[in-house]
C-alpha cells in the first residue's frame, strides 16, 4: 500500500510560510530580470534584427533557387531530346495547322505527343507561381510568348519586353552538340516572396533587393521609404556593378549573399527603427513587471490550494487500480490543466487495457475456431479421396475398367486442385491437363481427339501450377463445337534454340479478327488488361512474373478455324513465387 502523507499543505501557517518564501523569490527574480532585460534588450533586439536579415536572405535564396530549379526543369522538359527540339523549330517555322499535322504524324511514328502549347499549359498547372514564358530561337524572327491569360502561347513579333518583371533567363543548349540555339525566359510572381517578407520581421524598416548576374534589379521590397539607400545602391550598381556594403552598414543591419546561380541578395534593417522599438518596449516593461508580481502572488496562492487536492484525487484512483480494480476512472472534472491531461491519459490507458484484454480473449476464441476448421478441411479431402478410390476399385472388381479410369482421372484432378504447392513440373502439369481433356472425351465420346507431346529434356521443368490448364479450359468453354465429330486439341512442348516453347493448338470456333488484334496488341504491353479473357490474363501475368521479361505469349488464328497459343521463355531465367 502507498503511504499517504498528511495534507499539512492546507494549513494556514505552512501556506503562509510557503507563500512568503516563494513571493520573495519571485519578486527578487522579477526585479533582477527587469534590470537585466533593460540592459540586454538593445543587444537582443540587434541580434533579432540580425537573425531577421539572415532569415530573409535564406528565404529569398531558397525562393530564388526553387524558381531557378523550376525554370531549368521546364527548359529541360522542352529540350532534353532531339524530338522536342524539332517540335520547337517546327512550331516557330510553320503555321498552327501544319504544326498540328506534324505533331499528329510524330505521335503515330514514335507514340509521343509533343504539342508545344499543351506542354507549356502543363507548366502552369505544375507551378502555380508562373506569370509568363518566353522563348527566343536564334534562327527565327520574333519569339514565343505564353501568359496566364493565354497559357497555350503564341508567336509574337519584335523583341520581348522584360522591364520591371521578375524574369529568370536560361540559354537553350542542344543536348548533343552543346550549341546554344536560343534563350528561355520565365516570369515568376513576386507575391510569394513579398508576402513572406511582410510576415518575417517585427520591426519596421526591412528592405530587400535582388539583382541578377548581369546587374538587372529583379526585386525591390521596402517597408519604409529609404530613398537615399535606394539611390546609393542604383548608382553604385551602374558605376561598378557592386553593392555599397560598407556605406549601408553604417545605418543598417545588413546581410548579403551571392548565390551559386550568380544572384545578389541584399537585406537591410534600419538601426534607428530598432532603437525606437526597444525604447517602446522598456517603457512597458516597468509597468508590466509590477503587475506581473501582483498577479503571480495571487495565482501562487490559488495554485497551492488546488494543486495538491487534484494530485490526491489522481493518486487515490491509481491506488485502487494497483489493487486490481480496473473499472476505476479519475473524475476529470475535478482536475485542471496538465493534471487534466494526465487524468485523461490515465483513463484512456485503462480503457485501452480493458479493450486489449477483451480483444485477446476474442482472438483466442477465433484461433480455436480456425484450428478446428483447419482440422475439418484436412479431414474432408481425405474422405473424398478414399471414397473415390473405393468406387474405382469396386468398378474394377465389376469389370468396368472405363468407369474406373474416369474415377481415377477425377480423383487425380481433385488431388491437384487441393494441393497447396505453388509450382509443379511440366510433365505433371500436362498429365493433369490430359486427364482434364480425358474427362471431356468420356462425356462426349467420339467427338473429341487430343494429343500431348513433350521433349524429354523438359519433363522436369518447374513452372507455376495451372499455367496451361486455364488455356485448355478456355477451349472447352468458348471454342469447342459439340455438334461436330472432329474436335481436336493438341499440346506440344519443345526446346527451340535457347528457349522453351509450349504450343496449345485447337480447331475450334476461334475469335474474330478484331478481338484477336486487340488481344495481340495488349499482350505487347507491360500492364495487361484482358477483361474478356481472364484465363489469358491470369496465365500471362503469372508466367511473366515467374520467368522474368523473357516470357512471351502469342495468340494466332488457325486455318480454317481455331486458335494457337504459344508460350515461350528462356529456360534458365525464372523468379521464385
Amino acid at each position: 500500500m502507498r503511504k499517504k502523507f498528511p495534507l499539512s499543505i492546507y494549513k494556514k501557517t505552512l501556506l503562509n510560510r510557503l507563500l512568503k518564501n516563494y513571493a520573495l523569490i519571485l519578486a527578487s527574480l522579477i526585479l533582477v530580470g527587469m534590470v537585466s532585460i533593460g540592459m540586454n534588450t538593445y543587444w537582443q533586439a540587434m541580434g533579432r534584427g540580425k537573425t531577421t536579415t539572415q532569415e530573409a536572405v535564406d528565404l529569398l535564396s531558397r525562393s530564388i533557387n526553387d524558381k531557378n530549379l523550376q525554370g531549368k526543369t521546364m527548359l529541360n522538359g522542352l529540350t532534353d531530346n532531339q524530338d522536342k527540339i524539332n517540335s520547337l523549330n517546327r512550331y516557330m517555322g510553320s503555321d498552327i495547322s501544319e504544326y498540328l499535322n506534324y505533331t499528329y504524324d510524330e505521335q503515330l511514328k514514335t507514340g509521343n505527343y509533343l504539342f508545344l502549347p499543351s506542354q507549356v499549359k502543363n507548366f502552369y498547372t505544375t507551378y502555380e507561381n508562373i506569370e509568363s514564358i518566353i522563348m527566343v530561337l536564334n534562327n527565327y524572327e520574333g519569339y514565343y510568348l505564353s501568359t496566364n491569360e493565354n497559357k497555350g502561347g503564341m508567336k509574337a513579333k519584335g523583341t520581348p519586353d522584360l522591364e520591371d518583371k521578375f524574369y529568370l533567363s536560361y540559354p537553350m543548349i542542344h543536348p548533343v552538340t552543346l550549341e546554344v540555339f536560343g534563350s528561355f525566359y520565365v516570369e515568376f510572381s513576386k507575391q510569394d516572396m513579398l508576402s513572406s517578407l511582410m510576415h518575417l520581421t517585427t520591426y519596421d524598416g526591412l528592405s530587400a533587393y535582388i539583382f541578377s548576374e548581369t546587374g538587372y534589379q529583379l526585386l525591390t521590397y521596402t517597408e519604409v521609404t529609404k530613398q537615399m539607400d535606394q539611390e546609393l545602391i542604383q548608382k553604385r550598381m551602374k558605376e561598378t556593378s557592386e553593392l555599397p556594403i560598407q556605406s549601408l552598414m553604417e545605418k543598417n543591419l545588413l546581410e548579403h549573399l551571392e548565390t551559386v546561380g550568380g544572384f545578389n541578395i541584399l537585406v537591410t534593417i534600419s538601426k534607428e527603427k530598432i532603437m525606437k522599438a526597444v525604447l517602446s518596449d522598456l517603457r512597458i516593461l516597468m509597468v508590466g513587471g509590477g503587475v506581473l508580481i501582483l498577479i503571480l502572488l495571487y495565482l501562487l496562492y490559488r495554485t497551492f490550494t488546488k494543486y495538491s487536492q487534484q494530485v490526491d484525487i489522481i493518486m487515490d484512483s491509481m491506488a485502487l487500480v494497483t489493487q486490481g480494480d480496473l473499472n476505476t476512472r479519475i473524475d476529470e472534472k475535478m482536475t485542471q490543466f496538465e493534471l487534466k491531461e494526465l487524468s485523461n491519459g490515465i483513463n484512456t490507458m485503462l480503457d485501452n487495457i480493458e479493450q486489449y484484454i477483451a480483444d485477446i480473449y476474442k482472438l483466442e476464441i477465433k484461433q480455436q475456431d480456425a484450428h478446428m476448421r483447419a482440422l475439418q478441411s484436412q479431414i474432408s479431402p481425405h474422405f473424398l479421396y478414399n471414397t473415390l478410390e473405393y468406387i474405382r476399385m469396386y468398378a474394377l472388381s465389376e469389370g468396368s475398367e472405363e468407369l474406373a479410369d474416369v474415377v481415377y482421372a477425377f480423383s487425380t484432378l481433385l488431388r491437384n486442385n487441393t494441393d497447396q504447392a505453388k509450382t509443379t513440373t511440366l510433365e505433371k502439369e500436362l498429365s493433369f491437363c490430359e486427364k482434364y481433356v480425358y474427362l471431356y472425351q468420356m462425356r462426349y465420346p467420339d467427338r473429341i481427339a487430343y494429343h500431348f507431346e513433350i521433349d524429354d529434356a523438359l519433363r522436369g521443368l518447374v513452372l507455376p501450377k495451372f499455367s496451361i490448364q486455364p488455356l485448355i479450359e478456355n477451349y472447352f468453354v468458348h471454342g469447342i463445337d459439340f455438334s461436330r465429330n472432329d474436335n481436336a486439341i493438341s499440346v506440344k512442348a519443345r526446346v527451340v534454340g535457347k528457349r522453351v516453347e509450349i504450343m496449345i493448338r485447337d480447331n475450334g470456333k476461334g475469335i474474330s479478327d478484331q478481338k484477336l488484334s486487340i488481344i495481340q496488341e495488349k499482350l505487347k504491353q507491360q500492364t495487361i488488361e484482358l477483361h474478356d479473357s481472364i484465363g489469358l490474363q491470369n496465365v500471362n501475368e503469372r508466367l511473366r512474373a515467374y520467368f522474368s521479361p523473357t516470357f512471351l505469349m502469342q495468340v494466332v488464328s488457325n486455318e480454317p478455324s481455331g486458335l494457337t497459343i504459344i508460350l515461350s521463355f528462356e529456360k534458365e531465367q525464372k523468379n521464385e513465387l
